[in-house]
Formats: C-alpha cells, structure tokens, sequence
C-alpha cells in the first residue's frame, strides 16, 4: 500500500488534488456544525426554517452541477470552473460576515453556493484524468486515497471550529472559511499547468444522447447510491437521540460514537482501494450494502451503549464503501466522461443527504428512533435488490454480446 500510495504524489497534479480535498474537507466541517446555532440564535430563525433553508441551496446545487457536468467534458476548461467554483464558495460565506437579514441572505447564499456546488466533483474528475494521463489502472485507490483527505479534514475542520467558537466567535469561522477557499482557489490557479483532455468525437456522441431516466445502466447505480446515502442520513440525524432517549446514553457517548466511525473510516477507504484492483466496484458496494444490513439489525436489538460502540466498525466500513467506491463505480461506468460521472455521483449523495434529513425527522416523530431504523434496512435492501438486477442486466448483456459474435 506505501507503493501505492507513493505513486499517487508522481501523477502530475494529484498531490495538488489531494492537498485541496483535505482543505475543502476543512473548510466545511470548521463551520457547518454550527450553522444551525447561528441561524436559531443569532439570526433568530426556526430548526424548521432552517430546514428549508438547506433543501433549497443543496437543490439548486444539484441544477448548477447539472448544468456544468456535460459542458466540462466537451471543452469546459475544467481549471476555470475549479477556480470559479472555490471562489464563489468564499463569496457565500463572506456573506455571513455582512448580511444579517435572514430572507436577504437566504437569496444571496442559493446563488453562491449552488455555483460553488460543482467543485466537489469537478475536482474528482480532475483527478481521474491526471490518473488516465499517467496510464495508471489504479483509480479506486486514487479515489479512496483522494477522499480519505477529504475525510481527515471533515475530522479535524470541527476541533478547529470549536476552539474559533471559543475565542472569535461566528466571525472567527466565517473568516477561517472564506480564507480556505480563496486558499483553495489560490492554489488551483497557480500550480495546475497541464490542459484539459479533450473528448473524441465519438465520446462527444455519447454523452450527447446519455439521459439518465432513459439510460438504466447508469440509472440503477445512480438510484443505488442515493438510497444507501438517504439511509446513511437517516442514521446520522437520527443516532443521537436514539443513543440519549433509548440507549439512556448522554452527550460524550454521542461524541465517542461519533469519533470511533469518523477514525475507522480513513483506514478502510484506503482499504478498499486496494481490494477495488481484484473485485468489482459493484460487488464491493454490494458487501457494503450487507454490511449496512448487519449495523441496521445491530442498532434495531441494541439495548447496550457497548453494542453500538462495536457497531461502528460495521458502520465506517459501510461508510467507507459509499464514500469511497461509490465514485469509481460511477466513473467506470462513463470513464471517457470523468465530469459528468463525478456530478451523478454527488448529485445522488446531495439528494440522498437531503431526503435522509428531511425523512429522518418525520419517520422518527412519528414512529419513534428505533423504529425508523427500519426504514434504513428497507431501503439497503432495496439498493441490495437493484444490484442484483444490475448483475443480471450485465450477465444477459454478455451473453447476448457472445451470440452475436459467434453468428458473425
């Protein structure tokens, strides 16, 4: 693994990648825990408003990253889009420094932030052609490794959020965030030197005619992840008042569970990685599927704060996969369209977080915490159903593919 991982930082461009995913990591996780607090206290505002608030910019994110998927992959400079992007995310927080109107900066934050959306993937696909560039075949452990930054800067963005809070206050954060994507930004502009890759004329045909809700080979990966995400969801709102109003748990079992998952996850992507060289990204998100399964049975019988303590390893595995593998699945299926295959991606974790939010807190009032779990497990073998048929799909495909070969 050391190899591997030694090889990533000769890919032209990839350390730069790696370098931005960790402080992209950060600058979200130093303020996004606080986000509610500020907009409950400060701007005086509902937990529901609020609510509304998210959906809206997290929807509009999703149309802009649309948008700018297919146009990245026919001749987009993908730099100015990364840069644009970072910029305008530092635009959208500066705003909290300036607007203290809430309706004000409900408006001013949709169109920042939903033209920041696309950065997240358009960096992902940055990375996969600086991959294909190197003629390198390892892109899972490329896309594990990328995202385990990614995670290390959501672990480590809250400690450094906390201790703001402490001393600077909202400001304190709102600044650190502005800075990092400028940051971001800075280093995008200045140190990626070599130029996009060009589509041939025959990708240009394909992703012409590709749309998703008629094209079912991309659309059951595409539906999978987003309801494996809505379960994962589910369970992140849900946990901790599942752990204080069942399990008699309190806060600082609430952080532990937290940590344990958030620790065990950079260790399995990278894991993973390397398993993803001698299986199938499809059967490596299918044991993570069973493996979600086996959390969500664990966290139904739980009657012990000790049982979901060793939940957790099944919990950052099941994390992991989706995190992790979940991106190369989608990009092997379109690998001559890294743009838009990063974007379908995102765009199912960003609908998956937002009807896991949403349906989260309505599931559990009305039926209770533990029993909203439940819900998790039907969803997960729903996804577990879907792959199944996707397997067929590709076994009724290959068949028919060796038939046609032998008439000829």
């Amino acid at each position: 693994m050391i190899m591997r991982i030694k090889n990533l930082f000769v890919i032209p461009n990839y350390p730069l990648f790696m370098t931005c995913m960790l402080l992209q990591g950060m600058a979200i996780s130093i303020s996004a825990p606080f986000l509610a607090v500020y907009f409950t206290t400060t701007l005086g505002v509902s937990v529901g408003t609020f609510g509304v608030f998210t959906a809206v910019t997290l929807i509009c994110g999703i149309w802009i990253s649309s948008l700018i998927a297919k146009r990245s992959d026919t001749g987009l400079d993908r730099k100015q889009i990364l840069v644009i992007c970072m910029l305008f995310n530092a635009i959208a927080f500066a705003g909290y420094l300036v607007i203290q109107n809430f309706y004000v900066l409900f408006v001013y934050m949709t169109v920042f932030t939903a033209v920041g959306a696309p950065g997240m993937p358009q960096l992902f696909a940055s990375a996969r052609e600086a991959v294909d560039r190197s003629k390198s075949a390892d892109h899972a452990f490329a896309n594990s490794t990328l995202r385990s930054m990614f995670s290390l800067g959501f672990i480590t963005g809250p400690l450094f959020g906390s201790f703001l809070i402490a001393h600077t206050g909202f400001q304190g954060i709102f600044v650190s965030t502005t800075s990092i994507f400028v940051l971001i930004a800075v280093l995008l502009f200045f140190f990626i030197k070599q130029p996009p890759v060009q589509l041939k004329n025959k990708d240009q045909h394909l992703l012409h005619h590709i749309t998703l809700h008629k094209n079912i080979e991309i659309l059951i990966p595409f539906s999978v992840l987003t309801l494996l995400y809505t379960s994962h969801w589910m369970n992140n709102l849900n946990i901790s008042l599942f752990i204080i109003h069942n399990l008699k748990g309190d806060t600082s079992d609430v952080a532990l569970v937290s940590s344990i998952c958030a620790i065990l996850e950079i260790p399995l992507m990278l894991m993973l990685g390397v398993f993803a060289a001698k299986y199938s990204n499809r059967l490596l998100v299918f044991v993570g599927s069973l493996t979600g399964v086996a959390y969500y049975l664990l966290v139904l019988m739980s009657t012990e704060m000790w049982q979901l303590f060793v939940g957790q390893l099944l919990l950052a595995f099941f994390v992991a996969v989706i995190s992790a593998i979940g991106i190369s699945y989608m990009q092997d299926l379109l690998p001559a369209l890294p743009g838009y295959a990063s974007t379908l991606y995102s765009n199912a974790t960003t609908i998956g977080r937002l009807v896991g939010s949403l349906a989260g807190g309505l599931i559990a009032q009305w039926i209770g915490y533990r029993n909203s779990y439940w819900v998790c497990l039907f969803l997960i073998l729903c996804s577990i159903s879907l792959l199944a048929i996707s397997k067929r799909l590709d076994i009724a495909k290959t068949v028919a593919l060796k038939q046609k070969e032998h008439s000829l």
